[in-house]
């Protein structure tokens, strides 16, 4: 009997596949893809508005842990550097250094041609598609997850 692909394997496996790709193609930059997004990120809003730890997390559905690991090696590598808040000492403002402005937009050009590689020959319904499909398993994750916190 054939068994049946399973969802979340395969989506690990592309994932690896992603971030391995990304990492590649950033290295020498001494940046990881998963920095490069942060750091695209903090461009683009603090354009906007001041970026904190918290936005980070929010935005990348990440933990508290894993972000405060992450901005620690980008400020000791000199990609951003923290400044603190006049009206809360707790919160420090993300800002890219001079040497993060200066590689924006090469980090941004690795990661529109690992865009490029990834979708390649598929067209723009069967994306639409995949993030359709996408959404609706990650809320169905979150609605498992709400519901085993009210048990």
């Amino acid at each position: 009997m054939k068994k049946e692909r399973e969802v979340g394997k395969e989506l690990q496996m592309l994932s690896r596949q992603i971030k391995r790709r990304m990492d590649q193609s950033v290295s020498e930059y001494q940046i990881t893809g998963k920095q490069v997004s942060i750091l695209l990120y903090i461009y683009d809003e603090s354009k906007k508005r001041d970026v904190y730890a918290k936005d980070i997390e929010l935005a990348f559905d990440m933990r508290r842990a894993s972000v405060t690991g992450i901005l620690q090696l980008m400020e000791k590598n000199g990609i951003i550097k923290r400044e603190g808040n006049a009206q809360d000492a707790r919160l420090k403002k993300l800002m890219l250094t001079t040497k993060a402005k200066e590689a924006r937009e090469k980090l941004k050009k690795e990661i529109i041609q690992v865009e490029e590689v990834l979708t390649e020959g598929i067209s723009k319904e069967e994306i639409e598609t995949f993030f359709t499909i996408m959404k609706k398993m990650s809320h169905n994750l979150c609605l498992k997850e709400k519901k085993e916190e009210k048990q």
